[in-house]
């Protein structure tokens, strides 16, 4: 897979912020590691929507107290979309694969995340890449966290209800069997 540029997101407009975000996001984005933690202002992230016989999978995330999409940190040497497929895997054994051929993220979105003071983190800003994920299967998850499958109108999120009136609410059936 190619190697991740900042260039890669053409799409993504950081007119609509106000001028504080936009610094943040500006900054961000021209670090010379934007991925990385070590990045004050913040970083970029990747998360994984997955479909599955017209429901979204969620998780219940631990510390925000909330359910959204999958995902999270980028590892070195890693695209945002193999960090997606990773993290989907990793917080609920469920095995993905990108789908689509495309590598353009479905969504990007800017988030503030709260001060995080067990990490030794101050509140900072997730560049958050969403890709489209097909499943493939299911495994033991690494990491125990709560998950679940939401009928599309059970979605709360603004950002997932969004990109599914993008995808015209009418994801493509799968032949998939797999429970969970």
């Amino acid at each position: 897979m190619k190697k991740f540029d900042t260039q890669d997101i053409k799409n993504f407009d950081i007119s609509k912020y106000d001028a504080f975000f936009r610094d943040r996001i500006y900054e961000i984005l021209n670090h010379k590691s934007p991925f990385t933690r070590s990045n004050q202002p913040g970083h970029i992230t990747a998360s994984g929507l997955v479909i599955y016989h017209n429901k979204v999978l969620l998780i219940f995330h631990p510390y925000i107290k909330q359910w959204f999409q999958p995902g999270g940190h980028i590892d070195e040497g890693e695209s945002p979309c193999e960090a997606a497929i990773r993290e989907v895997y990793e917080e609920t054994g469920l095995v993905c694969a990108l789908d689509s051929d495309d590598l353009e993220p479905l969504d990007i979105d800017v988030h503030e995340i709260p001060a995080n003071p067990h990490k030794g983190e101050g509140s900072h800003l997730h560049i958050d890449l969403l890709y489209r994920l097909k499943l493939l299967g299911k495994e033991q998850s690494s990491e125990e966290i709560a998950f679940s499958w939401f009928s599309f109108d059970q979605i709360a999120s603004a950002r997932i209800q969004r990109v599914l009136t993008q995808l015209n609410q009418a994801p493509k059936a799968s032949s998939n069997s797999v429970s969970s």
